[in-house]
């Protein structure tokens, strides 16, 4: 079945543990967004953590560029199961943030976003196949009406994947031929009049596609 992923970005803290505890249970992944992180700090990490208790993991969406070892580290250690390391990256910080999540039993994330198909390919045939390829379509450009589903290729085949980029319940039937998938989904919970509610619509779709 589909994994299910919230993202918690663009919103005060009080607000994501708020969510946090309303997705509990439902949702297989509790996601820090950047903006979140970069406002909080790893606070942000510790809290939504805590809040998850073991009932979600925990990605902290770092977006990583430089210094793996210490920022996945930073990481690891606030409560996260997984970080984000951009596929813009070189592959020596590619190659660490593998390693340090390996180590810590964690997953390490591969953000696609703003890369081409052939250096999408590139980065799949460069990363081992434990690591998570997540095609993503950033939010200034999704006002393009691009969207995560178009940057899948032959590289995806057999890969642990992650779809991320404005999406919701109305694009899990164009899912349904993918395998190993994680479906991101943010502001069509966060932004919800009852996140809870909101959740609950993702997790009907992904089970009607399985049926």
């Amino acid at each position: 079945m589909i994994e299910l992923q919230v993202a918690l970005d663009r919103v005060e803290l009080g607000h994501a543990l708020a969510v946090t505890r309303a997705v509990k249970g439902t949702a297989d992944w509790i996601e820090v967004g950047t903006s979140l992180v970069k406002r909080y700090g790893m606070a942000a990490v510790e809290a939504v953590a805590l809040q998850a208790d073991g009932a979600m993991r925990v990605l902290a969406d770092l977006k990583t560029v430089d210094d793996a070892a210490h920022e996945f580290g930073l990481a690891f250690d606030a409560g996260a199961t997984a970080a984000t390391v951009l596929g813009l990256a070189s592959p020596a910080t590619l190659a660490t943030a593998t390693a340090v999540a390996g180590e810590r039993g964690g997953d390490a994330v591969v953000d696609l976003m703003l890369l081409t198909e052939g250096q999408r390919a590139d980065v799949a045939a460069r990363t081992g196949p434990d690591v998570v390829l997540a095609a993503h379509v950033g939010k200034d450009d999704q006002a393009t009406g691009r969207g995560p589903l178009d940057q899948l290729g032959s590289w995806a085949e057999g890969r642990r994947l992650a779809v991320a980029g404005g999406l919701g319940p109305a694009d899990v039937p164009a899912l349904r031929h993918v395998g190993r998938l994680r479906l991101i989904a943010g502001s069509a919970v966060t932004r919800a009049d009852d996140p809870r509610a909101a959740v609950a619509a993702l997790d009907a779709a992904r089970r009607t596609e399985e049926e």
